[in-house]
């Protein structure tokens, strides 16, 4: 066979490579380009993986946890209760929930301006879960992302059915208990567990919001993924307008790497255009194209490239926390700014208004309302006044509290009788008193107001409320 007749081996195709114009885990037909992630060591991950252990441990220990005989975070939907660290919560405070979750807010603008994603690579959920939990698992089962790759590629075999039907086993069982654990938060551990054992027939709601949340996170965790991140999460996007140029991000050393080329070639920088920070990348990014939506911050891409620039014996820190000041060249970086300035007060403005409102509240509160009707009665000699004395107890514990007249304008010409002058209320709950209160007719000129004096048995807490006495 002639060299002009001997047939030669087909092109292999060529490698798709991220740009900034589509997602790269979309396909250009519009199917979804599974992204297999490439194992990485290094120091950044190293630190990561221990946060991620502190985080899991804090998520599934804390409902185990209890102050006071309750939980320490119990949020009672149906009771229109909380119990947040030791400290009681009824549908009262809810606004107090509008300070904490600003307050909270800003401080995560505070965090984004200075660090950029730092929260989205380190402690989201989302990226613990999947990073932290489902992929290290996904390794066990199925190996290196080569291995992966070339098995996926081929047929089924019994090899590739019980790898893939053994993770899938693992992640339902990981997606079950952290749904049971996410509805701790909500239905008290030591409730929830006799309800699972009883069966689904009990508490026919808790088995089908068990079995939402449970459909959700294996959903999520085994096949949406990066997706939530890129199409459903809002804080990407919003990304852009909290950083500036004095941001630390994760990027590339553009001048240093540029142009890229072999190892030992003329004229070319340090980036041998080797492609690892592309195959360790959670979201299928390119870092060397710039900041972008979909980065995560999650430094794989950092310990990927110090690796190669080990082997070649170059500096660390191609691809590296750094400004954009900094990757363009400039010394200064500014970290207090007008912006992080703004977010810092209004971070700690919310805080602190929910942290003393929290602490300086009321143990309980008093109210009071009026029977429907006639604001009053008309006897033969004296006029009635009917009211309902609302007592909240708003304390972890059951407590006992006294009812009393208080200091009027009549004076004693004012006759009080109270249903209940001791009321004995379990927690968070709440009793009404009703009171009635005569005047003669003859000492009636106008409407004038009247106290009422409640106290605490326990803590001798008092308070006194103002009602307005009617009359014709």
């Amino acid at each position: 066979m002639t060299a002009e007749t001997k047939p030669t081996k087909p092109a292999r195709p060529q490698q798709r490579r991220p740009d900034l114009d589509t997602v790269f885990s979309v396909n250009d037909d519009g199917s979804r380009n599974f992204i297999h992630t490439a194992d990485v060591k290094g120091p950044w991950q190293t630190r990561k993986t221990a946060i991620h252990l502190l985080l899991l441990a804090i998520y599934f220990i804390v409902p185990w946890l209890e102050f006071g005989g309750h939980p320490l975070i119990h949020i009672d939907l149906p009771g229109r209760q909380a119990f947040l660290l030791g400290q009681t919560f009824t549908n009262q405070d809810f606004y107090l929930m509008f300070f904490l979750v600003t307050g909270a807010g800003f401080g995560l603008f505070v965090v984004t301006a200075l660090w950029g994603r730092i929260w989205c690579g380190y402690a989201c959920p989302q990226t613990v879960m999947v990073d932290g939990v489902f992929r290290k698992i996904e390794r066990w089962f199925e190996g290196s992302r080569e291995k992966r790759l070339k098995r996926n590629a081929g047929p089924w075999t019994f090899d590739k059915f019980w790898r893939k039907a053994g993770k899938h086993i693992v992640y339902l069982a990981l997606a079950t208990i952290s749904a049971h654990t996410f509805m701790s938060y909500f239905f008290p551990i030591r409730d929830l567990i006799p309800a699972v054992l009883s069966g689904p027939t009990g508490h026919t709601t808790a088995f089908l919001w068990a079995l939402f949340w449970t459909g959700m996170l294996y959903f999520d965790y085994a096949w949406f993924r990066e997706q939530t991140c890129i199409v459903i999460c809002p804080y990407g996007r919003l990304q852009s307008t909290l950083t500036d140029a004095d941001t630390v991000v994760i990027g590339y050393d553009e001048n240093r790497g540029e142009p890229r080329g072999k190892k030992g070639a003329d004229g070319v920088g340090d980036c041998v255009d080797c492609f690892r920070c592309v195959q360790v990348c959670p979201t299928g990014i390119d870092i060397r194209n710039g900041l972008q939506l979909e980065c995560i911050g999650c430094t794989n891409c950092i310990d990927a490239c110090d690796a190669v620039m080990t082997k070649l014996e170059r500096p660390k820190g191609l691809i590296r926390y750094d400004s954009l000041r900094g990757f363009n060249g400039e010394k200064k970086r500014s970290i207090f700014r007008p912006r992080v300035g703004l977010y810092a007060f209004l971070g700690i403005l919310g805080l602190t208004v929910f942290s003393v409102t929290a602490l300086s509240r009321s143990p309980f509160e008093v109210r009071i309302l009026r029977p429907k009707g006639m604001p009053y009665t008309l006897q033969e000699t004296a006029i009635q006044n009917l009211y309902n004395i609302r007592i909240q107890n708003k304390t972890g514990i059951d407590r006992t509290y006294y009812v009393e007249a208080g200091e009027s304008e009549k004076g004693d010409d004012l006759r009080f009788v109270i249903s209940q002058t001791k009321v004995h209320i379990p927690t968070l709950e709440d009793a009404t008193v009703p009171v009635f209160v005569d005047l003669d007719r003859s000492e009636y000129t106008a409407n004038f107001p009247i106290h009422f004096v409640v106290r605490d048995s326990l803590g001798g807490a008092a308070k006194t409320i103002e009602a307005t006495f009617r009359g014709p």
